[in-house]
This record gives C-alpha cells, structure tokens and sequence, in this order.
C-alpha cells in the first residue's frame, strides 16, 4: 500500500497528509498503528500523538505553535486548535 502520510523529522509530533484522509482511514508512512480521526485534507497536519493545550506542535524537528486545545492522535491539527508562537 502506498504512504498517505509523511513525518518530516523523527522528532516531529505531527505528519503531513499527502492525499485527504477520510476519519477512520489508515494512516500509512508514520510510525505505529494510527486512524484518522477526523476528516484531514491533503498538505494538512495531523497529530502523530496525543498533543494537551499548551504543548508545542513539533513540524521539521521544530516548533511551529502551540496547541491552543487538546489534539488527539489522527486528529487534523490547522488554525481551529494551533495557535502560532507570536499569537
């Protein structure tokens, strides 16, 4: 089966859908077993783990905001629960 997920950096707490993923889909090309757990489109982010309010969301082994509400694991993280770092 082809990946429809890629990780940037092995530090990194997200991955980045390379096609849309319907929720309940397979996430292939991450470590692990992971669901999608909400709809996710194609380019977005989504959480490779749980990720509480507060906690840095990692993308290329860096920090690129802080979750602004709890993220589960294959939840699509955008604008509605990632603030960036000078909000």
């Amino acid at each position: 089966m082809k990946n429809n997920a890629v990780v940037i950096s092995p530090l990194d707490n997200v991955a980045v859908a390379v096609c849309e993923l319907k929720a309940g889909s397979e996430v292939i090309g991450v470590p692990g077993r992971l669901s999608a757990a909400t709809d996710i489109p194609r380019n977005h982010k989504l959480a490779l783990v749980p990720i509480r309010a507060g906690e840095p969301v990692i993308k290329f082994g860096e920090p690129i905001g802080r979750a602004s509400a709890d993220i589960r694991a294959g939840e699509w993280v955008h604008t509605h629960n990632l603030k960036s770092e000078g909000d």
